[in-house]
């Protein structure tokens, strides 16, 4: 089951300091975005126009990149990201605290 958000959840400012902060190329970052909104690797390949071959290409890449295992942790890594950014820019109130687990 694949669960897709229309509302973005992050804006424009949140996602440029994103790709800064992790260094990601562009199309690595178009990647992250749909992934963080849902989206199978078949519909990320719809979206941009490339195979899925290519997409898993990008994503397998990101995992390495980050020492990461799959897209969960990859999308905890851009929240953490994120709240990073914020912190040391002082945009914390754009981004709700966590809770304690």
């Amino acid at each position: 089951m694949t669960v897709t958000t229309h509302t973005p959840l992050f804006t424009e400012q949140e996602w440029a300091r994103l790709q800064e902060h992790l260094h990601l190329p562009l199309r690595q970052a178009e990647i992250v975005r749909h992934i963080v909104s849902g989206k199978s690797d078949k519909q990320i390949a719809r979206a941009m126009g490339i195979s899925i071959t290519t997409v898993r290409t990008h994503v397998s890449r990101l995992f390495r990149k980050f020492d990461l295992n799959d897209r969960m942790e990859l999308m905890l890594h851009v929240f953490t990201c994120l709240r990073q950014c914020d912190t040391a820019q002082g945009h914390n109130e754009s981004v709700p605290p966590l809770p304690e687990v």
